[in-house]
């Protein structure tokens, strides 16, 4: 199975059981199913997915799953309640592919546990909120983030990055050996929900961008603030892992979000009529 399609069915194991802890009143394991979800999310949005495959190729098959000691011997609370969870459903699975499921999640944490991301992913389940969406680095110019692509034998796959101030995210496929990136729209709904809430009337107001840039580094958004430059409204957004704002005008970005979310409703609307006109043939 490729590990994209493991990972797949493992997120809809971890889903099936917390739907069973919730409907029995199982407290405990309802709280914890969705952090398991967010261990998973954690290798994604990191663009680990490959290294994760790497890492089970190299795990000895046994009968039930073995936990690591890197994790045995963390003091991580939270990792240590999950992986007995996790352990306790791969023994109530009834089915091969239940187990399956089971023991890529059990390896998953064993992976975060033995590449010494523990601290990293607590940070990433309880900040969150706090942070900017994720990107790994950043670039000023395409052709830069291009050379770094096709630079590496095997890029973090999928993650995203910044060019200038917009994300893209960039993708390679081991199993076709094909590598692309292309842009992300994932700041455009977080600016159209803040705008929308209003915008400061007294938002600190900057004549150039070098000056905004420069209040940004002691006055860091947390992680996002309305500045005002020549005149213009921008979201300055702090990605903090990369020490760095991007600026976002705030009207160029809402009307290109329009015009892309118009965009995918008209595709939509072509593939089911599609769709319906092959169902008439």
């Amino acid at each position: 199975m490729r590990i994209h399609d493991a990972l797949i069915s493992a997120s809809r194991f971890a889903a099936s059981r917390w739907q069973a802890a919730r409907l029995e009143g199982r407290e405990e394991e309802k709280r914890l199913w969705p952090q398991v979800n967010e261990y998973r999310a954690f290798i994604g949005e990191t663009g680990q997915v490959y290294l994760f495959e790497d890492y089970l190729k190299g795990i000895s098959p046994t009968p039930r799953p073995q936990v690591s000691p890197a994790l045995d011997a963390s003091k991580d609370a939270t990792s240590h309640e999950i992986m007995r969870l996790l352990l306790k459903a791969f023994d109530e699975a009834p089915e091969p592919e239940q187990k399956q499921s089971a023991a890529v999640l059990i390896n998953l944490v064993n992976f975060i546990a033995d590449t010494e991301q523990l601290a990293a992913v607590e940070d990433y389940v309880n900040n969150r909120p706090e942070y900017a969406p994720l990107a790994i680095a950043h670039f000023m110019k395409r052709d830069e983030a291009e050379a770094w692509l096709k630079g590496l034998a095997e890029p973090p796959s999928p993650a995203r990055i910044l060019i200038g101030d917009e994300y893209y995210l960039a993708w390679y496929s081991r199993e076709e050996n094909a590598r692309d990136m292309y842009r992300d729209y994932i700041i455009e709904p977080y600016i159209e929900e803040l705008a929308a809430r209003g915008i400061p009337p007294a938002t600190p107001t900057f004549e150039t961008r070098a000056e905004a840039e420069g209040w940004l580094k002691n006055h860091p958004a947390s992680p996002f603030a309305f500045v005002s430059i020549a005149g213009e409204h921008y979201l300055a957004v702090h990605h903090k892992r990369l020490m760095r704002h991007t600026l976002h005008p705030v009207a160029s970005a809402l009307t290109e979000w329009e015009e892309t979310k118009q965009a995918a409703e008209r595709e939509q609307a072509r593939g089911a009529a599609a769709e319906t006109e092959g169902r008439g043939e």
